[in-house]
């Protein structure tokens, strides 16, 4: 892989279990479980660091001397630990169903209002909605006139990781995220952050593929991206930096070939409704997967989502996503990324009573157009 991003050249063909079974110690009785995806990795750059032993959330303590885990200040409790070399990289052979599968938000004419909050809060949201996204807010606030370099964002983000997983008790992956993050701050030392600064590969792939592991960090940005209603101004302080690059970035390496890709939902009628309109704008990163067999997994709904955009005469086409698979902790999820957003058009719907599956046909259209077309129809 052409990179240079250190954190897309570790090897991943290792996996550290530890033993969950009555009796940690009997032989006959072991049950091994692994280690998440961030505590893997930060056991194995202890073990590749000759450490005695390293630290991962819930308190625990990895002893790598004597292959044993045990709560901190109660090391009398202990659990055997072992290391598997594998034939290849790790990978999943099912897309995740929290990633690929929650509900797709979508812009409305209307939203809930809370009569509760304040005004501050009013004024940010009614912002969120004209600039499209949180990350928006952190430029005009935090970099526009400010003089800061790209290294100056990276470091942000690299904060705002931290302060949220701490918050999350997350304190050890954040910390690690965050220093994949600094690893290649040096990247944006000479860069500013003016409105067209391009983001350096090494930073860009680093975002996207921390966007991919499956960690706090990409459930916590989608979150606030599916409920801009829970983002306050701390929450653009924290994740802005990093949503601003991974948008950003996005758009540098955004996908020119046409394919078409999909995402399986659970809907009920009145939701699937939503989805069957004129025009669509997803306002928040959606995955969705170029395997179809893989998508149909999830839900009684499939989106199946063609990306050629419908253009009229004199039209440049617009591309809404890329396909981020190479930079993926999760290859076999043949993941294309939809930025925030983005436009479609709603073309038809099918019941497939085989599959029991709703069949929805979207297609993507210059968002341009649409925002023009919205503009016509309010002034007549």
């Amino acid at each position: 892989m052409a990179t240079g991003a250190p954190i897309l050249l570790r090897r991943r063909n290792f996996q550290w279990y530890w033993n969950s079974a009555p009796d940690p110690w009997s032989v006959r009785e072991e049950q091994w479980q692994k280690y998440t995806d961030i505590e893997n990795e930060i056991i194995e750059d202890g073990h590749n660091q000759k450490r005695k032993e390293v630290e991962i959330d819930g308190n625990y303590v990895i002893d790598l001397k004597h292959q044993v885990q045990y709560k901190k200040g109660d090391s009398h409790k202990q659990r055997s630990i072992k290391r598997v070399q594998l034939d290849r990289d790790r990978s999943s052979l099912h897309l995740r169903e929290e990633r690929f599968s929650l509900p797709v938000p979508l812009a409305t004419s209307t939203q809930a209002i809370d009569d509760n909050r304040d005004v501050e809060m009013e004024i940010l949201h009614v912002r969120i909605g004209r600039l499209g996204h949180f990350a928006a807010v952190y430029a005009e606030d935090h970099i526009n006139n400010q003089g800061k370099s790209l290294a100056d964002v990276v470091q942000e983000a690299a904060n705002g990781i931290i302060k949220e997983g701490s918050a999350l008790n997350k304190e050890k992956e954040a910390r690690w995220l965050a220093a994949q993050l600094l690893a290649v701050k040096h990247f944006g030392l000479n860069i500013a952050t003016d409105h067209m600064f391009r983001i350096p590969a090494e930073i860009g792939d680093t975002v996207v593929h921390m966007y991919t592991l499956e960690t706090f960090l990409y459930k916590l940005v989608n979150s606030h991206g599916r409920h801009q209603f829970s983002v306050t101004n701390e929450t653009v302080k924290t994740l802005g930096p990093f949503y601003l690059i991974l948008q950003r970035y996005l758009f540098q390496i955004e996908t020119k070939n046409f394919f078409t890709v999909y995402r399986g939902l659970s809907l009920t009628d009145e939701q699937r409704q939503l989805f069957m309109t004129k025009r669509l704008e997803f306002t928040a990163f959606t995955s969705t997967s170029k395997n179809r067999v893989k998508a149909e997994q999830f839900g009684d709904t499939l989106l199946v989502i063609d990306l050629e955009p419908e253009l009229s005469d004199g039209d440049t086409a617009e591309y809404c996503g890329s396909d981020i698979a190479h930079l993926s902790d999760f290859l076999n999820e043949e993941e294309f990324l939809i930025r925030t957003g983005t436009f479609f058009k709603f073309i038809k719907h099918e019941y497939n009573s085989k599959m029991k599956k709703h069949l929805i046909y979207l297609k993507s259209i210059n968002g341009s157009n649409f925002l023009a077309a919205d503009f016509m129809s309010r002034m007549s």
